[in-house]
């Protein structure tokens, strides 16, 4: 009986531990943008040396075209070291399956699609 409740125990652990997944499995490089028949063309490229560039013509008045480095941190990348006179979505949430990048700025919410 003991010998049954040690392994139940060992099992239920080993069930536990692997339930955790390792976040910098996450394939996040590539390319996310709006819809092709978005005219805003909204692009967020992400590169393996932790490089970026990031495009938003939604207004035509404040295009934003910029590039610099990023960090990740729990699924979720910060776009640093960038030169901008114009406010824009820096923090970028990778979904799970690393499909989708989502931003929120403000009351602006933005859903890029991973393209490549």
């Amino acid at each position: 009986m003991k010998q049954l409740l040690k392994t139940s125990m060992i099992v239920g652990l080993f069930l536990i531990l692997s339930s955790f997944t390792n976040n910098s499995d996450l394939d996040f490089i590539g390319t996310y943008g709006s819809s092709e028949n978005d005219p805003a063309n909204i692009k967020l490229k992400l590169n393996a040396d932790k490089t970026f560039t990031y495009t938003d013509f939604s207004n035509t008045k404040k295009k934003v075209d910029v590039n610099g480095n990023y960090v990740v941190k729990n699924n979720t990348i910060y776009l640093k070291n960038y030169l901008s006179d114009v406010s824009f979505h820096t923090k970028w949430k990778i979904t799970k399956d690393g499909k989708m990048a989502k931003s929120r700025k403000g009351i602006t919410y933005y859903s890029l699609e991973k393209k490549q």
